[in-house]
């Protein structure tokens, strides 16, 4: 059996969530504050044998801020379905009245809690004004299928949902008995009858041996001698000394060693080991209750299951855990769980105004082969996508370190933003967007690509770049604008490249790329931003050359390339210089200059042939080379922070005050 889909409406974060289909195993991830655990805290409300029924009459700040208040009579619901117990005839027979399907059909039962009033408001105080609801006019409910009369409350018996909370005591659990999960363990799969009758002898016969110790004779006198004077005849006691007489004694008194010689307990390792040795105890026994011929169907959640545990040994533990069947669900903010975990299970919780919003990849959005790379893909540093808040796609490990010095120099650290810029190591940015767009995560994320112009045979050779962003926009669900950019890019291809400088009517066709969040630059970024900051190019490339010829051919290659007079032969050459070094590296080194450059507003009104005024991201579309990588960071300024990249006096001052300026020219 497992869970299958999910809707909670009203219920804290979440004012209609709904995650269809629900994957198994599961690893919801997002921000902080999102309603990860709230998430969990719903299941709960259905199917926690554990929580106690006071704590299912919902208090008022359990109420999503935006639906009816308390006092207004609110309904709030928790549906989940499940499904694949076609071949167990214990859940069908409990599950029966919860069954929704047909005859014939795979079987899917849902089970829904209902908090509502016990009457209608204008019932309870008729024509009488002023008067509100309170929490003791509620009940609660847990009932089948679609009908409140069913009641289930006896589901969650067999289909129990148990939560490890992120602030677990590991340790202070395997000193308890009643808690220790390897004490539970040992109860599905007791020692036989045979070495327990036994060992119980062989303590008997430990215990007649101690009793004839006299140091122990005398103890357990002076003890009892102690009793009698302090209590008297009124409470008459007898003490003795014994060890286990009784199977269950037996189970409780075993502990966990961590060596083979027995000589270490688990308080002597360490917490996240611990924390493992504890989760693989939970999971052994819920593998022993789903075989048992009366056994239950547990779901195990745990929160936050990286405390404590090296980013190695998150990898590990949680690769072998997710790739193996089982009914797990995890919440994390850890990127190297994220970077071990299906796509398949992921379920990626993000804030849409003011309510949760819960997605999935699909089956089948992604052929096998796309999963399997795209996989690959979210490594540990790449993973971070799953957790920004924006993303920016970008085609090698130059632009990665580049576009955030850039947005440092401009005074808009992306880190400050949550803004993860992550590279596709290439130009095929279609499995990305997909992942990320919305037929499945639905994540803001924008893409910077090189026009990589040049004067090819064919005509999906000339301008490689736009027809990257015409297949982006298909796959952004603008089938309009696919079109649009269709017609156009085949309007600019039908030119030869000039000499120097882009083809006509170029950039309309950039421009409306950038609707989608497709920033097109002119042919690669290393040329694109010669302009902008050659200064710092010179100074980065002389910290690797100390030869001054070496270093006046990189200035002579770069100078038609800043002045925008470059032939696609003097741009290569400079590419090429670069390249000697090595574009990633290079970029190492210029970003640090770059981070560190003033007055780029300065720069960018040269540009502009302008002494002040506003800068419009219309207005940085317009400069020939760096005007993409520009705009696309004046985009998400305007998105995260609410100004344009480069803000006047105004601009600032309106947004102190909580009542921003329109901003001209912005395409957000």
């Amino acid at each position: 059996m497992r869970l299958s889909k999910i809707r909670i409406t009203n219920f804290r974060n979440f004012r209609d969530l709904v995650i269809d289909p629900f994957p198994t195993p599961a690893v919801i991830v997002g921000e902080n504050g999102v309603g990860k655990s709230n998430l969990l805290y719903a299941l709960r409300l259905v199917l926690d044998p554990e929580l106690s029924n006071r704590w299912r009459r919902l208090q008022a700040d359990d109420i999503h801020d935006c639906a009816p208040a308390l006092h207004e009579g609110v309904e709030v619901r928790v549906e989940v379905e499940l499904s694949d117990f076609d071949d167990d005839e214990d859940a069908i027979a409990t599950l029966d009245g919860a069954i929704i399907t047909e005859d014939g059909e795979p079987r899917v039962a849902r089970l829904t809690y209902l908090f509502q009033p016990k009457i209608a408001a204008e019932a309870v105080f008729g024509a009488q004004p002023g008067q509100e609801l309170t929490r003791e006019d509620y009940s609660w409910t847990i009932y089948g299928a679609d009908d409140p009369g069913v009641d289930m409350h006896h589901a969650k018996d067999y289909v129990p949902l148990s939560v490890l909370p992120a602030l677990r005591d590991a340790e202070g659990d395997f000193a308890r008995a009643d808690r220790s999960p390897l004490v539970q363990l040992l109860r599905e799969r007791p020692p036989s009858a045979d070495i327990v009758k036994s060992t119980l002898a062989a303590l008997k016969e430990a215990r007649n041996l101690l009793s004839q110790d006299p140091t122990m004779q005398q103890a357990v006198s002076e003890l009892a001698a102690r009793l009698s004077a302090m209590t008297g005849p009124q409470l008459p006691l007898a003490p003795s000394l014994d060890f286990a007489g009784r199977e269950e004694d037996l189970l409780r008194s075993v502990q966990l060693f961590i060596d083979p010689r027995s000589s270490r307990g688990i308080r002597y390792t360490s917490t996240g080991t611990a924390n493992v040795v504890y989760l693989a105890l939970l999971l052994e026994r819920l593998k022993l209750r789903r075989q048992a011929s009366d056994g239950e169907d547990t779901l195990l959640a745990v929160e936050e299951p990286e405390a404590h545990l090296h980013p190695s040994l998150q990898r590990k533990v949680f690769a072998h855990l997710l790739h193996e069947p089982n009914r797990l669900l995890l919440t994390t903010h850890s990127p190297h769980i994220a970077a071990v975990t299906p796509l398949s299970s992921i379920v990626l919780t993000s804030m849409s105004g003011d309510q949760t919003l819960g997605a999935v990849v699909p089956p089948g959005l992604l052929t096998p082969a796309g999963t399997a790379d795209l996989e690959r893909y979210l490594n540990v540093t790449r993973a971070e996508i799953l957790f920004a808040r924006g993303t920016v796609l970008v085609e090698g490990a130059a632009d990665a370190y580049l576009l955030p010095a850039l947005a440092e120099a401009a005074g808009f650290p992306l880190d400050d933003h949550g803004i993860v810029v992550s590279s596709v190591e290439g130009t095929d940015f279609a499995p990305y967007a997909t992942l990320l767009g919305p037929r499945a995560l639905r994540r803001p994320h924008w893409i910077l690509t090189d026009g990589d112009a040049t004067d090819g045979e064919y005509r999906h050779q000339k301008e490689p770049g736009l027809w990257r962003a015409r297949n982006l926009a298909r796959i952004a669900g603008e089938d309009d604008l696919h079109q649009e950019l269709d017609r156009a890019i085949d309007s600019v291809t039908a030119q030869d490249l000039p000499g120097c400088g882009s083809r006509a009517d170029r950039k309309p066709v950039v421009e409306a790329a950038t609707r989608i969040g497709v920033y097109v630059g002119n042919h690669t970024l290393e040329t694109d931003i010669a302009p902008l900051l050659h200064q710092e190019m010179t100074t980065a490339y002389s910290a690797f050359r100390q030869r001054e010829s070496t270093r006046a051919a990189f200035g002579t290659a770069l100078t038609p390339v800043k002045d925008g007079t470059a032939t696609n032969e003097e741009r290569r050459d400079l590419v090429d210089k670069i390249e000697d070094i090595g574009k990633g590296r290079y970029a190492q080194r210029l970003a640090a200059n770059v981070a560190a450059a003033t007055d780029l507003r300065s720069r960018v009104l040269a540009f502009l042939e302008r002494i002040e005024g506003p800068i419009t991201r219309d207005d940085l579309l317009t400069i020939e080379g760096p005007g993409a990588v520009l705009a696309l960071l004046d985009d998400l300024s305007c998105t995260f922070r609410g100004l344009p990249l480069f803000p006047t006096a105004d601009d600032t001052q309106a947004a102190a005050t909580g009542t921003p300026a329109p901003y001209p020219g912005s395409n957000g």
